[in-house]
C-alpha cells in the first residue's frame, strides 16, 4: 500500500479524520460520515467525559470512539486497551495523524480483574472486527484464535486513578463487573451483550454496579449502551 493510500483520509467523524484501513469497509464508512458508528457510545462519552480527566478504554476497537473523546472532551489521558493485534498499527496511524497522540495510547492487552487471572487468555478475531471476542457466539469456525496478554485492572486503577471507565468488550465485560473494584470511577460508559449471556447475565451486570455505588442513567441509556454514574 503506497503512502498516499495509507493516509488518505475516508470520513470525518466528530472532528476526527479517518484514515483508510483493511478493516473499514464501504457501509462501515458511510456510518462513519453521517456520525452513524457507535453512535450512543460516543455521544454518552462527549457527553459525560469532562475536562481533565483519565479514561480507561476497554475495546477500543477501530479506534474512533476514543479518538472522538481525546479530540473534544479534553481530557488528561486515555489509555486504550484493544486486544487484536490487526488493529494496533491503523489505531496508532490515527491517533499520530490527527495530533491526540499525546493524549491517547493504545495497548494490545486484554484488562481482567479477576485477581487469579492468567497472564494471557485466548482472543478470537473474526472477518469483520466488530465480531471479535473471548466468546463469540458465531463464526467460531473461521476465526482465528490468538493469546493475548493480560492487563490487570487492580495495577490500572492504582497506576492511573481513571475517573471514566469507556468499554465495549463483546460479552467480556459480565466477567469483568463480578470481580472489579469501583472505587474512585465517575462515570462508566458500557455496552452491554445480552445475547451473550442473556437476561440473567444483564440482570447481574446491573445490580452488581448498583451494589457498588452507581445509578443507572436512563435518559442516557439505550441501544445495548448503558451509563452508570456514581451516587
Amino acid at each position: 500500500m503506497s503512502a498516499s493510500i495509507k493516509n488518505e483520509v475516508v470520513a470525518t467523524y466528530h472532528g476526527v479524520e479517518v484514515l483508510n484501513a483493511p478493516h473499514l469497509g464501504p457501509n462501515m464508512i458511510v456510518n462513519m460520515e453521517l456520525g452513524k458508528y457507535e453512535r450512543r457510545e460516543v455521544l454518552s462519552a462527549l457527553k459525560f467525559i469532562q475536562e481533565g480527566d483519565v479514561v480507561v478504554e476497554m475495546g477500543a476497537g477501530a479506534g474512533l470512539v476514543g479518538a472522538a473523546t481525546a479530540k473534544n472532551c479534553a481530557p488528561a489521558k486515555i489509555v486504550s486497551f484493544e486486544a487484536n493485534h490487526k488493529l494496533i498499527p491503523s489505531i496508532k496511524a490515527l491517533y499520530d495523524h490527527n495530533g491526540i497522540a499525546d493524549i491517547i495510547e493504545v495497548h494490545n492487552q486484554i484488562v481482567l480483574s479477576d485477581p487469579q487471572a492468567p497472564e494471557a487468555v485466548d482472543f478470537y478475531i473474526r472477518g469483520n472486527f466488530l465480531g471479535s471476542g473471548m466468546t463469540i457466539t458465531k463464526g467460531m469456525k473461521n476465526a482465528e484464535k490468538v493469546s493475548v496478554p493480560v492487563a490487570r485492572w487492580e495495577t490500572i486503577k492504582e497506576q492511573l486513578e481513571p475517573a471514566v471507565l469507556l468499554m465495549d468488550i463483546e460479552g467480556a465485560e459480565l466477567e469483568f463487573f463480578r470481580h472489579a473494584d469501583l472505587s474512585g470511577i465517575r462515570v462508566i460508559i458500557a455496552e452491554l451483550h445480552r445475547h451473550i449471556y442473556h437476561r440473567p447475565g444483564m440482570r447481574e451486570i446491573r445490580e452488581g454496579i448498583a451494589a457498588k455505588g452507581f445509578i443507572e442513567d436512563r435518559e442516557a441509556s439505550g441501544g445495548g449502551v448503558f451509563v452508570f454514574t456514581a451516587v
